[in-house]
């Protein structure tokens, strides 16, 4: 099960390096969304403007990124796979390659904040740790809702329109935790909200696993 895991992963890599377009597209969003942000605020944003705009870029480059997970097994493809792998493999292969994928798009973020907007990370590794928990549990519900859309035909509204609700709880609780991480963070004080975020994130990747066969199969 692991190795078709893998296959699947990379499969969706040269799959999406073909068509490359797409990873500079989400670049660019980033960096001209970062930048304008910078013109807005001449460059001076306080701890709380700049935990807020970071997040909000890098949830709609997620959705972004996200929607196009089954791009390539819409229609008659889902059927080849049917006999090929289960469900469950297929949505983990899928899940994983997101997970990547957000940590890349995470890191470009936080490094473009960084450049255009100025450091005032108080403790970055606890800030690179939430992010890599939002990546975790991002991944798994948007590439739920992505399969979703795949059997609506592909209807580029629907992720926008499912995902946010979905992710509430966790951005609730990152943008919460993060803002710890720009002002001073403690391990022992945050143990709970980071166990939260991981509970989370196993949570969604669980009903993933368990609700994708249902899908399916429709």
């Amino acid at each position: 099960m692991l190795l078709q895991i893998i296959q699947i992963f990379k499969l969706n890599v040269r799959l999406e390096w073909q068509q490359r377009q797409s990873y500079f597209a989400v670049v660019l969003y980033v960096l001209t969304t970062v930048y304008l942000t910078y013109l807005v605020f001449n460059g001076i944003m306080s701890p709380e403007t700049w935990n807020s705009f970071f997040w909000i870029i890098f949830i709609f480059a997620a959705v972004q990124a996200a929607y196009r997970s089954f791009y390539f097994e819409a229609d008659r493809r889902f059927l080849l796979y049917f006999g090929m792998v289960k469900p469950q493999v297929l949505v983990l292969g899928k899940i994983l390659y997101n997970f990547i994928y957000l940590i890349f798009i995470g890191l470009i973020s936080f490094a473009c904040m960084l450049f255009f907007l100025g450091d005032i990370i108080a403790d970055p590794p606890a800030f690179l740790v939430l992010l890599v928990l939002a990546a975790a549990g991002f991944s798994a519900i948007l590439t739920f809702v992505a399969g979703i859309s795949a059997k609506a035909g592909n209807n580029p509204a629907l992720p926008a329109i499912l995902s946010i609700p979905l992710i509430y709880p966790q951005v609730l609780t990152l943008s919460r935790t993060s803002i710890r991480a720009l002002t001073g963070f403690s391990w022992e004080l945050n143990a709970p909200l980071l166990l939260v975020l991981l509970l989370l994130a196993l949570a969604t990747l669980l009903l993933s696993y368990l609700l994708f066969a249902y899908l399916w199969r429709d």
